[in-house]
């Protein structure tokens, strides 16, 4: 045992001399401000992705108050489940966003998504299940569901970013998170540059229910890093009405287009 705690000390201390080489060489900044974080600031930064966002930028982000119709982004209050004014969001009830899509959660996804910084969404996935566990609404839900991705496109990321907002949100909510029930049998193309009505099409018969007993009579919290438009979140909505889901609701990082 005392052999064992010595090599676990020396290893400690390598990697600690690691971590402070590369602080000297490569001095850790803000994604989102530039600011240089200092040693201290990283220890006391918490389960926060360490040498990545400082303090304050943290503090900064914006946060939405309140859930909100996903048709016409009207804020609901704690006793609505659906905008009594708009019919198109039948299959999606309610979306909860934790902030808008300003250029600083931009980053924070951008870096999240394609340049592998797996933390930063571990940390907004944090603060999203944070946000929903003050809604009343909460309570009345039975499970988690990703917004799932193509399986070329999850193996060439390496990693599928709803889910992983999603594992943490299960982590401090305690609702299940299903996984493979719903997948994406349609590899789409980017949307990014389409507008409203290509995006509905885009989407259109992309998702397949794949495990219907599970779901059936369930209300479920559909979870996504950005709603846009909400094609991809009321598509994947639809199809999990039609295999005998109750009630959906969304919840995405941010939102665009408030």
């Amino acid at each position: 045992m005392v052999a064992l705690r010595i090599k676990m000390e020396i290893l400690k201390t390598l990697l600690e001399l690691k971590n402070s080489l590369l602080d000297f060489v490569f001095p850790p900044h803000c994604l989102l401000c530039n600011r240089f974080i200092s040693s201290e600031e990283n220890e006391s930064n918490g389960f926060r992705p360490a040498g990545l966002v400082c303090q304050d930028c943290w503090n900064s982000l914006n946060v939405l108050p309140h859930p909100f119709c996903p048709t016409c982004r009207t804020f609901l209050n704690q006793s609505m489940r659906r905008c009594p004014s708009c019919s198109e969001s039948f299959y999606l009830s309610l979306n909860r966003s934790l902030g808008l899509f300003d250029p600083y959660y931009q980053t924070l996804l951008h870096h999240f998504k394609y340049k592998r910084k797996i933390s930063l969404g571990k940390e907004l996935g944090k603060r999203l299940g944070e946000l929903l566990i003050q809604d009343k609404f909460l309570k009345d839900y039975d499970c988690l569901l990703a917004v799932p991705l193509h399986r070329s496109k999850e193996r060439e990321r390496g990693y599928n970013q709803s889910k992983i907002l999603a594992e943490e949100i299960s982590e401090l909510t305690f609702l299940p998170l299903l996984d493979k029930v719903l997948m994406r049998k349609k590899n789409t193309k980017d949307q990014t540059n389409l507008n409203a009505e290509e995006r509905e099409r885009n989407v259109r018969g992309a998702f397949v229910v794949r495990d219907k007993i599970v779901l059936i009579g369930k209300r479920i919290i559909l979870v996504d890093d950005v709603m846009t438009t909400g094609a991809t979140l009321k598509e994947c909505s639809r199809v999990l009405k039609e295999a005998g889901v109750k009630e959906v609701a969304g919840a995405t990082v941010a939102v665009v287009n408030f």
